[in-house]
């Protein structure tokens, strides 16, 4: 297909390198920060910049220019400090009414595996969704509320855990005792991982699906995050006597079949 213009919303940990690597493949990219300083950082490197902010209606000079583009990525952090959690699909619907009158056709939609209630076993994409909690219940009405909308076309990635860059894993529980859940599986991706498949989903043109991204490895906690520690020259965690162990594992088979994918790093215990 043809070279788009794509926004990215959001310019963050995530956004800005996604934005760098859309830039390389020769896509024009515009992408939106809350911070002033941060402008002149995503004009230096190419990308066209926009200081917006969700609060939870959409604020900002040249909003419309900013979605006068052919794809979106969605990508505003739902934070975990909110007191509120329906805060976070206020700020989505803020968003959907500047897409409905807007160029862009094609969402893709940064979500989360946390919408997933904790189980045993493997979850997938087409499983039936019965979240327990107000985050993952807010999750899942927000990803339907973009799917459900008939003047765009919406793909979900459910983002695993994050890492890479300055999110060690060895920090994740660096120094911490008594730390729960010593056997349970880790589901975790690495932001490399991330700019692909992103990029890919747009060259191949995949719309209107769901997919999880979390890479092929579940290592268990205690080993993991005891060794990534280690390997950092940081404090190892300790870990609490196990009583219980939650075994949900986050399968990605549905994305490497779909995109051909293979994992840039497969094992976040390598």
């Amino acid at each position: 297909m043809s070279l788009q213009i794509v926004s990215i919303l959001g310019c963050g940990w995530l956004g800005l390198p996604l934005a760098q690597h859309l830039l390389q493949l020769g896509f024009t990219v515009k992408g939106s920060t809350t911070t002033y300083a941060k402008l002149e950082v995503l004009r230096q490197v190419g990308i066209l910049p926009y200081l917006i902010h969700c609060h939870p209606d959409i604020k900002g000079k040249d909003v419309a220019e900013f979605f006068a583009s052919d794809v979106l990525f969605l990508n505003i952090p739902f934070r975990r400090s909110l007191e509120n959690p329906a805060f976070y699909k206020e700020q989505i619907q803020s968003v959907v009414r500047h897409v409905e009158r807007s160029t862009v056709d094609f969402v893709i939609f940064a979500s989360s595996t946390s919408v997933y209630p904790e189980t045993d076993g493997w979850v997938t994409e087409d499983q039936d969704i019965r979240p327990a909690d107000p985050r993952g219940r807010v999750l899942w009405e927000t990803e339907n509320l973009l799917r459900e909308n008939p003047q765009f076309a919406t793909t979900i990635l459910r983002f695993a855990g994050l890492y890479g860059g300055e999110r060690k894993i060895g920090n994740f529980l660096s120094g911490q005792s008594e730390v729960a859940e010593a056997d349970s599986p880790v589901n975790l991706v690495h932001r490399d991982d991330c700019l692909a498949i992103v990029s890919q989903i747009i060259q191949q043109n995949i719309r209107a699906e769901i997919f999880n991204v979390c890479s092929d490895g579940h290592p268990k906690r205690k080993e993991l995050y005891t060794r990534a520690a280690l390997h950092l020259g940081a404090t190892s965690p300790t870990f609490a006597a196990s009583q219980g162990t939650r075994l949900k594992k986050v399968s990605n088979q549905k994305l490497k079949e779909k995109l051909c994918y293979q994992f840039l790093h497969p094992d976040p215990l390598q």
